[in-house]
């Protein structure tokens, strides 16, 4: 196998090499990824059910095309959408045909993640693999759970999580994968940067052509401090999350300046002002006690 060919094996994108004559498009090459998606095998993809694929694509080799949502049908019947970047290959001079990478990106996590989001605000939503490794992950609260998007690839689900829920954790996954249906349940952290808190969360298999789950889509729909003296600034920031309230929103509703929240959200200022305690927790629907114990008269 060329170096060329191990990569393109290697890599995690669902990916085909297209060719393009006098008789149609047709499929050069494709990687495990692709086939996993799909559930077809090669010779599958390179006979005339192949073509037939391809067809209703309307795909033009020589030009760079992107098709953010097209419904992809998976050998077991399943339609899943998918967004499409085709780029043309250079040609090469003896060649009948011309070439081009199409590059798929499966978008079912994020549909189900947009239809958890039908249904009710969540704090954070998020992917991961098979070895609940974290490979996406959204919304203004993740840095309180989870370090940068730098050291991603390296951590799991499971170092976050206190001990005693691995095994809660890893049955429900089991679960899900077996019934294909989604689980929900609440799990405690691991005591990150000095802060535990119970999570309501929901997951869900993301299923492939061949009928498996490679990945999980989730979403966290609430997050409780199990230590009720953490840091004031902590439980502001997720008050805000709840109520969906920016740092801005909230001082113009309020007359706070942004510098006065944003100092209590980072911690800078630890006993606000009793009128400012008052006027954020009113704008927060909570009561002061709630966020800070202690305020200045």
């Amino acid at each position: 196998m060329s170096i060329y060919s191990q990569v393109f094996q290697s890599l995690h994108q669902p990916m085909l090499i297209l060719n393009q004559d006098e008789n149609g498009v047709s499929i050069e090459d494709a990687n495990q990824e692709f086939l996993r998606l799909s559930g077809y095998s090669l010779q599958e993809l390179q006979s005339k059910r192949g073509r037939s694929f391809l067809q209703k694509y309307n795909i033009d080799t020589t030009v760079h095309v992107v098709k953010s949502e097209v419904i992809l049908q998976t050998k077991l019947k399943r339609q899943i959408s998918v967004r499409i970047d085709q780029q043309p290959l250079p040609f090469i001079e003896g060649d009948c045909c011309t070439k081009s990478l199409a590059m798929f990106e499966d978008l079912t996590p994020y549909k189900w993640i947009e239809k958890q989001a039908e249904r009710n605000k969540f704090l954070i939503s998020g992917i991961v693999d098979r070895h609940q490794h974290i490979r996406f992950l959204r919304d203004r609260l993740a840095p309180l759970l989870f370090q940068a998007d730098s050291t991603m690839q390296d951590e799991t689900v499971m170092q976050f999580l206190a001990d005693s829920e691995h095994v809660k954790i890893t049955n429900s996954i089991q679960e899900a994968y077996q019934s294909k249906e989604e689980r929900s349940l609440t799990l405690r952290t691991s005591k990150h940067s000095g802060i535990e808190l119970e999570l309501s969360v929901t997951f869900a298999p993301i299923i492939d052509g061949f009928g498996d789950a490679q990945e999980y889509a989730f979403v966290i729909w609430d997050m409780k401090p199990i230590d009720d003296q953490i840091d004031a600034s902590l439980k502001l920031r997720i008050w805000m999350a709840k109520r969906d309230v920016t740092v801005g929103h909230l001082s113009s509703v309020t007359g706070i300046s942004i510098q006065t929240i944003s100092k209590l959200r980072n911690g800078k200022i630890m006993k606000p002002q009793r009128l400012t305690a008052e006027l954020i927790a009113s704008e927060l629907e909570v009561e002061v006690h709630e966020i800070w114990s202690e305020i200045r008269k």
